[in-house]
């Protein structure tokens, strides 16, 4: 699923029953307001390493500079 429609979904479901590529979605966009990062770009990173939502969280809390390497994948 394509970032624009995993968001169009989170909006349609909410945040609370948002699950696997619609939260990674709503992750990325929420992850942008705290660090630098293009929440599209980090969303296709993440789907191309086949990372879950819970490893981004990680990469975000943990290591902000791998959640910014996202982008250049």
């Amino acid at each position: 699923m394509g970032y624009d429609q995993a968001l169009k979904n989170g909006a349609k479901v909410g945040a609370s029953r948002a699950e696997g590529d619609t939260l990674l979605a709503m992750l990325c966009q929420s992850l942008a307001a705290v660090h630098a990062i293009n929440p599209r770009l980090v969303y296709e990173g993440a789907k191309k390493q086949g990372l879950t939502y819970k490893e981004v969280v990680k990469l975000g809390t943990a290591d902000p500079v791998a959640l910014g390497d996202l982008m250049f994948l």
